[in-house]
């Protein structure tokens, strides 16, 4: 299947003791309540899931929702907003006792007090944008590769037999004519994040940014188990130029 524009990874979610905190008051004037993240490494589609659970967690009595709106900037930025249905949410960024180890910059917001609302909107893009500098080719999305993962066995008489434990689905892609300083400065710190099998969103087509998948890279040109990466300088026709390969990305079901 042929693209019609570039695609967009976004990584580069981790969190650490250093940005686990959402300290926040769901009344005027109420206690703060101290929502805690689990440490790890995310993709901003598991980042927001984990805000929610954090949050509900220690708040149960009103529902929070974490979301991204992903169409900034022609596609290729994204904005994060956190809100409640309940009638009072302030987020305490900038003054909560945790606020030196508070989530927002993390995800787009200023290092500030959010109150007066009950919903609120990052002012930046989060995350790790990585953008290839030719359209992908060759590309595959999940409704065309599917994977049965189980066990299969033929008895003596020529019956077979199977267990089947999932269908999961994949995406490959190939980028191709690189410039070095895009391998460099862009592609070189994406593929050491995804060849540790570390969580990141695919967008296929950044004129289309409200369709895109929570993947894990699962082979490349280099190794079949998606945990190494190599570039292949595309001589002699092309000096300078490189050709990424072939990407195989795992859709995350979790």
């Amino acid at each position: 299947m042929a693209l019609k524009a570039k695609s967009l990874f976004l990584y580069n979610y981790q969190i650490t003791p250093l940005n686990a905190s959402i300290d926040f008051r769901n009344v005027a004037a109420g206690p703060v309540i101290q929502a805690t993240l689990n440490l790890g490494y995310y993709s901003l589609t598991s980042l927001l899931n984990e805000i929610v659970r954090a949050m509900q967690f220690v708040d149960s009595a009103y529902t929070y929702t974490a979301t991204a709106d992903r169409t900034f900037a022609s596609g290729t930025q994204n904005r994060v907003t956190i809100s409640t249905n309940g009638t009072h949410l302030e987020l305490l960024f900038g003054s909560g006792p945790r606020s030196a180890s508070s989530v927002a910059t993390l995800i787009g917001f200023n290092p500030t007090d959010q109150t007066g609302a009950t919903t609120y909107t990052g002012t930046s893009t989060s995350g790790t944008i990585m953008i290839p500098n030719m359209v992908g080719y060759n590309y595959l999305g999940p409704e065309m590769m599917h994977k049965v993962f189980g066990a299969r066995n033929v008895s003596a008489s020529g019956v077979k037999e199977s267990i089947v434990f999932s269908i999961q689905q994949f995406i490959t892609i190939q980028f191709k004519y690189e410039p070095y300083a895009n391998i460099i400065s862009n592609w070189l710190p994406f593929s050491d994040w995804a060849i540790q099998q570390r969580l990141f969103d695919f967008t296929p087509d950044i004129t289309n940014p409200t369709t895109f998948y929570e993947v894990t890279l699962d082979k490349t040109g280099a190794d079949g188990n998606g945990m190494a990466q190599n570039y292949k300088e595309m001589l002699p026709d092309f000096p300078n130029l490189y050709d990424v390969g072939t990407l195989t990305m795992r859709i995350n079901e979790d």
